[in-house]
C-alpha cells in the first residue's frame, strides 16, 4: 500500500509560514508527479497580524527567489526591495587610539594570491588608510557612494557582486501568499482552538473555530515565538541562550529616507549603550530598531536612547517594546510536527538570519520527507542538521561580543566578560591569537565561513588592540610586492567598477520599469540619479510597532529579521 504522506499542514502565515509552502511547493512540483505530491494547506488566524520588522536578508534569498521562479522585478516592485551588499558595523570597537570603528563585512572575498588569502598579506603588510574590506572588495565604497547592486539593464539576479535584498516583510509575505495560493496551496483562514493527540503522541486533529477538525499527517509550526504546537501542545523544552546573547528586547520605527534619492545599500548596525540599531533602507522608507539588554536599560532609558540616536526622525513617535525569546527548542521535529522560524528558535538579529535559516529548515525536511510513519531515523538526522545551523549561527554571534573592546558602559564589559561563548568558539579564539582563521577551522558553515570569520577579526582591527600580541611577527614569511603589486591592478579594476555602478535609487527604479526608458550600457550607468515622476514624494507616517501586551497575548505576530 503506498504510504506516501498525502497532505501537510502549515500551521501559521507570515515569513515562516508562506517561505515553507513556497519551497515545498517548489521541490515538490520539480521531483514528483501531482498525484505522487503531498497536498500543501497553511492555516492562518485572521486574527493576528503579521507586523513584520524582518527587512534584511542574506545572499541565498536571490538564489530562492530564481529556484521558485519569482521575477526578481516583480519581487522589488511588490516589496519595495533594495539592494543588500553587506552589513556595515558601526562603534562596536574602539581602534588604538579609542577612535571608533567602522567597517562592512560584505558578500564577497577576495582572490588568492600565491595560493594564500588577502586576509595574510593585509594582516602582514596593511594597506594605508583602506581597511581590510575596502582592500579587497567595492562593496564598502559601493554603499558610501549610494551605489546598487549590479550595473543597469542586466538579466534578473545577475551576479557579479553578491548581494541580498532589504525588503518589507509584510508585503513580502503578502506576496508569497498569492504566489502560493495561485500555485495550488489551499489557504484555510480560521482559528486553531485546540490540537489533538494521539495515543502515541502525533498531533492528530487540529480544532478550528469555524471548520471544526482538521486532520493531520504532518503538521509544520509556523506560530511564532507562541510555539502553539511544538511547545504548547507537544511540550518540546526551551533552551535559553540568555546566558550567551544579552539582548532580549527591541523597539522598531519606520522612518522617512532623510534623503529619498540617496539610499544606502547595506545594512547598518551601529551600536549604542546597551545594544545596537539597526538601520534598513528600503525603496520608499528606512526601517530602524535597536535590540538591547532589560538588564542594563529599562524600557523608558532605551526608548529614550533610541529617539535621541533617531534625531528628527523619531521626533513625536512613541517605539513600544518587542520582547525576544532568544534560543531555541530542544528538537525542532519532534513525532509528526516541525516547528520553523521563532516556533523552533531565535538568535538575535545582528546578522539577518531568521529567513536563511527558515531556507535551510524547509529544504532539509523536503530532503528528510517521511512517510505517513514518521520515521525516525530520518527525524534524528533532520534534527541533527539543525543543531548545526544553530551552533553555527550561535557561534558567529557571540564572537561579535566578546571581541568589542568598549568600556563606556557596563553592558559592554559584561557582554565581552560574563557572557558564556560555546565551547567550539572559545577553541577557535584561543587558535586565532596565532594566525588568521582557515577553512579547517569551522566545522559546519552554510553562511558564515573561514572568510568571514576573517573579516569581523580584521575589522574589529583586534589585531592592533590586544588580541594575539606579536602575530605579525609569527606569521609565515610573505613577499611584500605580491600584494602591492596586486593592489596596483586592483585600484584599476575598483576606479572602474565605481565609475560603471548606477546609483541605487536609478538602478531600483529601472528594476520597477518606472524610468521613462529602460537604461542600459555605460552611459546610462554614468546618468545622475533621475527624479521621480510627478509630485514630490508623500511622507511617510512613523509606524509603531506592536506593544509588549499585544505580543504576549498572541493579538499581533512578529518577524524579526
Amino acid at each position: 500500500m503506498n504510504n506516501r504522506l498525502r497532505k501537510i499542514t502549515i500551521v501559521g502565515g507570515g515569513t515562516a509560514g508562506w517561505m515553507t509552502a513556497l519551497i515545498l511547493e517548489m521541490v515538490f512540483s520539480r521531483t514528483s508527479a501531482p498525484k505522487d505530491r503531498p497536498r500543501i494547506c497553511l492555516i492562518e488566524s485572521p486574527n493576528i497580524s503579521t507586523v513584520g520588522v524582518g527587512e534584511a536578508t542574506v545572499p541565498r534569498m536571490p538564489v530562492t527567489l530564481r529556484q521558485a521562479g519569482i521575477s526578481e522585478r516583480d519581487f522589488f516592485r511588490e516589496t519595495n526591495a533594495s539592494f543588500k551588499l553587506g552589513v556595515k558595523f558601526c562603534n562596536w570597537n574602539k581602534d588604538a587610539k579609542g577612535n571608533r570603528i567602522d567597517y562592512v563585512n560584505p558578500f564577497a572575498h577576495g582572490q588568492l594570491l600565491e595560493g594564500l588569502e588577502p586576509a595574510e598579506y593585509f594582516l602582514r603588510f596593511g594597506n594605508g588608510d583602506r581597511d581590510f574590506t575596502q582592500s579587497i572588495s567595492p562593496h564598502d565604497d559601493l554603499a558610501r557612494l549610494c551605489k546598487g547592486g549590479r550595473p543597469l539593464g542586466q538579466p534578473e539576479f545577475e551576479q557579479r557582486f553578491g548581494y541580498a535584498y532589504h525588503l518589507d516583510a509584510v508585503k513580502f509575505a503578502g506576496m508569497l501568499t498569492r504566489v502560493c495560493t495561485k500555485r495550488g496551496v489551499e489557504h484555510i483562514q480560521d482559528e486553531v482552538k485546540s490540537v489533538e493527540l494521539d495515543e502515541q503522541g502525533n498531533v492528530s486533529h487540529l480544532m478550528l473555530e469555524k471548520k471544526g477538525r482538521h486532520d493531520i499527517e504532518m503538521v509544520v509550526d509556523c506560530t511564532g515565538f507562541r510555539g502553539l504546537i511544538i511547545n504548547k501542545a507537544l511540550g518540546e523544552p526551551f533552551m535559553d541562550y540568555s546566558d550567551y546573547l544579552p539582548n532580549d528586547r527591541a523597539m522598531a520605527l519606520q522612518i522617512e529616507h532623510p534623503d529619498p534619492e540617496k539610499i544606502e545599500s547595506v545594512t547598518r548596525s551601529t551600536a549604542l549603550g546597551a545594544g545596537w540599531t539597526w538601520r534598513v533602507p528600503l525603496f520608499n522608507r528606512v526601517g530602524t530598531g535597536y535590540v538591547y539588554s532589560s538588564a542594563h536599560r529599562t524600557d523608558e532609558q532605551a526608548a529614550d536612547e533610541y529617539l535621541e540616536w533617531l534625531g528628527d526622525s523619531g521626533k513625536g513617535a512613541t517605539p513600544r517594546v518587542i520582547p525576544m525569546r532568544i534560543g531555541r527548542v530542544r528538537n525542532a521535529w519532534v513525532k509528526n510536527c516541525v516547528a520553523i522560524g521563532l516556533a523552533g528558535g531565535f538568535i538575535e538579529p545582528l546578522e539577518s538570519t531568521a529567513i536563511h535559516m527558515i531556507d535551510h529548515a524547509v529544504r532539509w525536511f523536503a530532503e528528510h520527507l517521511p512517510t505517513r510513519d514518521i520515521e525516525p531515523s530520518l527525524r534524528a538526522r533532520y534534527n541533527k542538521q539543525m543543531d548545526k545551523l544553530y551552533d553555527e549561527v550561535l557561534d558567529f554571534i557571540c564572537l561579535h561580543y566578546r571581541l568589542g573592546n568598549r568600556t563606556d558602559d557596563q553592558y559592554w564589559i559584561d557582554a565581552r566578560t560574563e557572557m558564556k561563548i560555546p565551547d567550539r568558539l572559545a577553541e577557535n579564539l584561543e587558535l586565532w591569537q596565532h594566525r588568521l582563521p582557515l577553512e579547517r577551522d569551522i566545522e559546519f558553515a552554510t553562511l558564515f565561513d573561514f572568510r568571514v570569520y576573517q573579516t569581523v577579526l580584521l575589522g574589529k582591527q583586534v589585531y592592533d588592540t590586544g588580541y594575539g600580541a606579536g602575530i605579525r611577527d609569527r606569521l609565515r614569511p610573505l613577499k611584500k610586492p605580491i600584494w602591492f603589486q596586486w593592489w596596483k591592478g586592483a585600484k584599476v579594476d575598483l576606479a572602474q567598477i565605481l565609475r560603471s555602478m548606477p546609483d541605487h535609487k536609478t538602478l531600483l527604479r529601472d528594476i520597477r520599469g518606472e524610468l521613462e526608458r529602460p537604461a542600459f550600457g555605460k552611459a546610462a550607468a554614468a546618468k545622475p540619479t533621475v527624479a521621480m515622476p510627478g509630485a514630490a514624494p508623500v511622507p511617510l507616517a512613523v509606524q509603531n510597532m506592536p506593544n509588549f501586551a499585544e505580543i504576549q497575548s498572541g493579538s499581533k505576530d512578529l518577524q524579526l529579521f
